[in-house]
């Protein structure tokens, strides 16, 4: 699987993911399989099992994103 995560730059806003295989927000552990680049712009895992998986968004202060997903 491969995320990616872009963003208009407006005013030094920033954007950000993380990948889980837990549902809700706060508290949830992050998987344990893939990788970070792109200064955490992307990010690309082999999933080793089927399951549920979870993208979690964060913008700060606010921000217009666009979250592309890919399955391989």
């Amino acid at each position: 699987m491969t995320v990616e995560l872009s963003w208009r730059d407006e005013g030094g806003n920033r954007a950000g993911f993380e990948v889980s295989d837990m549902p809700g927000f706060f508290g949830v552990e992050l998987v344990k399989f893939g990788k970070q680049s792109d200064d955490g712009k992307r990010w690309t895992g082999k999933i080793p099992k089927t399951g549920n998986y979870y993208i979690y968004v964060v913008a700060h202060p606010d921000a217009r994103y666009i979250l592309k997903v890919s399955l391989k």
